[in-house]
């Protein structure tokens, strides 16, 4: 199968899946958290917006006075910041003791508003980096193509499960599991397609994502201790911060921009950043047995 079509079908279809499945996930009642709660929803939000972006610049400028960076890896983690609300999020957010409501909240609203806000943040950093005049993101192109793949089936997957909610919670484990086999599918191809570009800076994408996921966490973390939010609130605001939504920095990459290999580092974080969260799982359950 050719890498056309993989970025431009595979790729899509992929996406909009894992977006169908947090849609089949979501209720109008699961946005009450933001409403009764603004504190731990606003700090949130406002994090994943600002902060990636800021922590992935502050990465971009320090290590560029010493080594010269690869293209790909300074504007895939610009394209990766700028992507905020991993899928995962809600479910790791449980699992690890945080606020599921908050979780659901925040990854919501993102998902609805990110097709405005991110063609605008990117192009602004791409221009920032010097290479707007090498592609092209113009605005209202951008925003249908995100429209399509991320609102649209998050509204879809709502509207299904209000009208068959039962045949709902027995189908939306396997289009979970389609979406993750497509996807993983995917990550293994464009790793081998481009093993050489992986085999010259895979060691530096996969340094600058952990320390650009912990960083956030760890910042994160500070602010929520200041602002006095309570644990599950801290908790959860760690994970939203700290996971990105690798699957939409890729469908940018691949299909918006047409530069598959920039798909390289979003890819790389969606990995790794499993290792900051395993982390804390596991400092939990020390904690526990003790």
């Amino acid at each position: 199968m050719e890498l056309a079509t993989l970025t431009q079908l595979i790729l899509p279809l992929a996406l909009a899946m894992m977006m169908l499945t947090l849609g089949l996930s979501l209720s109008i009642r699961d946005f009450k958290e933001a409403l009764v709660n603004p504190k731990p929803f606003i700090f949130g939000v406002t994090l994943q917006l600002l902060l990636l972006p800021l922590i992935a610049w502050l990465h971009i400028l320090l290590i560029g006075k010493f080594i010269e960076l690869p293209l790909l890896v300074t504007v895939g983690l610009v394209i990766l910041a700028s992507c905020p609300g991993g899928a995962t999020s809600n479910l790791i957010a449980f699992l690890l003791g945080g606020n599921a409501a908050l979780s659901v909240s925040m990854t919501a609203f993102v998902s609805l508003v990110m097709p405005v806000i991110l063609p605008l943040s990117l192009s602004w950093q791409l221009s920032w980096l010097g290479i707007d005049s090498q592609v092209s993101l113009p605005f209202l192109i951008t925003f249908q193509k995100l429209l399509s793949i991320t609102i649209v089936p998050v509204i879809v997957g709502m509207i299904i499960r209000a009208f068959f909610r039962q045949g709902v919670e027995k189908a939306q484990p396997y289009i979970s599991r389609i979406a993750t086999i497509l996807f993983f599918g995917l990550v293994v191809f464009m790793a081998w397609r481009f093993q050489q570009d992986l085999l010259k800076s895979g060691w530096l994408m996969v340094l600058m994502c952990l320390s650009v996921c912990i960083l956030a966490m760890l910042v994160t973390q500070l602010i929520c201790k200041q602002a006095k939010l309570n644990f599950s609130y801290r908790r959860t605001l760690l994970i939203e911060v700290g996971i990105q939504n690798a699957g939409t920095g890729m469908f940018i990459a691949a299909v918006i921009l047409k530069q598959p290999e920039w798909t390289l580092l979003p890819m790389t974080y969606g990995l790794v950043m499993n290792i900051p969260i395993l982390l804390v799982f596991v400092k939990d359950k020390c904690l526990q047995d003790q």
